[in-house]
């Protein structure tokens, strides 16, 4: 399973930040996805996305990020009722 919590404004070459949270199948851990995106790349069938960084939620909650991504996802964990 994956669930968008945001991507960034696109800047002049079309290229943005989005984070994603992922459940890993084998063992149910969630993870964030920090990917760097080149939005012209989508239709154009080149790869189009590079991590950036994966680390657990807890990991994730604890660093630097954009106000907006930390308040995203802690909107969506709270929904879940998985806040922490």
């Amino acid at each position: 399973m994956e669930t968008l919590i945001l991507r960034g404004r696109p800047d002049q070459r079309n290229e943005c930040d989005q984070w994603t949270v992922e459940r890993d199948a084998e063992n149910g851990q969630e993870f964030v996805v920090q990917e760097h995106v080149r939005l012209d790349a989508l239709t154009s069938g080149k790869p189009h996305l590079r991590l950036v960084r994966r680390m657990t939620v807890p990991e994730f909650l604890s660093t630097d990020q954009p106000p907006a991504v930390m308040r995203r996802l802690q909107a969506l964990l709270d929904a879940r009722g998985t806040g922490s």
